[in-house]
């Protein structure tokens, strides 16, 4: 038996072919409870893997609601930097309140790969926040946050889910491909950066994409699927949902085969005690 950390609602087509072969147990979504309206109290609660900025939740409460770009490309991805150039220059252009995550590259980077053009910070002072480290699941699930331009790792995919916000999709590597084509052609909760020919992006096609999650008819459809999708994860997991139900029977299959197991050592041990009474006896 197989456990996923996705829930049936999210890839049931794939999870009932895939059953066909192996028997799968979706009992996601793996996130934080917050982000499901549970345990409102374990918000504090962290695992980040950097000392987060915790200035970035009181900047987000002084924005108005649904009307800030987030970008974070994970922990690992490191942009070149005519990309960082296409990003900096589209969130300028925009106009609009932005939230961007920038970790400092761990080595020493060509050509300032992973870092912010010289005339970023001071030309849009007024216009967003850059962070080393956010607490992402606090962020995605602020009532300020309108987007989210991503790598689309699978953990900030399901985060991203499970608060209904639309996506902003720029995939790198491994199963962030795949993953973006989730997002875009099977959930339909976002849209995606194109490359160009030469393998960079550039900044207007970035502001398109930006333009196209924030307003317009697509805009308002992205956020329906999205808000759509957030509800089937809160009811996966709710009492009785199909991944609470899922915990339960595997919980029930192994104390059964526990109890079976055990009554046959039982049955065992009291033959043998019989036998020897019996043995007693004819002594």
């Amino acid at each position: 038996m197989g456990f996923r950390e996705f829930f049936y609602a999210l890839e049931k087509h794939v999870i009932d072919s895939m059953c066909e072969l192996y028997p799968i147990r979706p009992i996601g979504p793996l996130v934080p409870p917050t982000l499901l309206g549970q345990d409102q109290e374990l918000e504090d609660a962290s695992v980040d893997m950097w000392k987060s900025d915790e200035t970035c939740i009181e900047w987000l409460t002084q924005q108005p609601p649904s009307s800030v770009i987030y970008v974070s490309f994970g922990s690992i991805v490191v942009l070149p930097a005519k990309q960082m150039e296409a990003i900096a220059t589209a969130l300028k252009n925009v106009k609009r309140p932005f939230l961007w995550v920038v970790k400092p590259p761990e080595f020493p980077t060509p050509d300032g790969a992973g870092q912010l053009p010289s005339w970023f910070l001071e030309e849009t002072k007024d216009q967003g926040q850059v962070v080393r480290w956010s607490p992402q699941t606090r962020v995605l699930s602020h009532p300020a946050v309108a987007c989210f331009i991503t790598h689309c790792g699978w953990n900030s995919m399901l985060e991203t889910i499970c608060s209904g916000i639309p996506l902003i999709a720029y995939p790198q590597w491994t199963d962030q491909p795949t993953n973006a084509k989730l997002i875009v052609d099977v959930f339909k909760i976002g849209v995606r950066i194109k490359k160009e020919a030469d393998g960079n992006i550039s900044s207007e096609v970035i502001e398109k994409c930006i333009e196209e999650v924030m307003v317009g008819p697509v805009a308002e459809q992205l956020r329906k699927n999205a808000m759509a999708l957030k509800a089937e994860a809160q009811k996966a997991v709710a009492a009785d949902g199909s991944s609470d139900e899922n915990i339960r029977l595997f919980v029930e299959e192994i104390t059964c085969d526990s109890c079976k197991k055990d009554g046959s050592r039982n049955v065992g041990n009291l033959s043998h005690e019989g036998q020897d009474k019996v043995s007693d006896k004819g002594v």
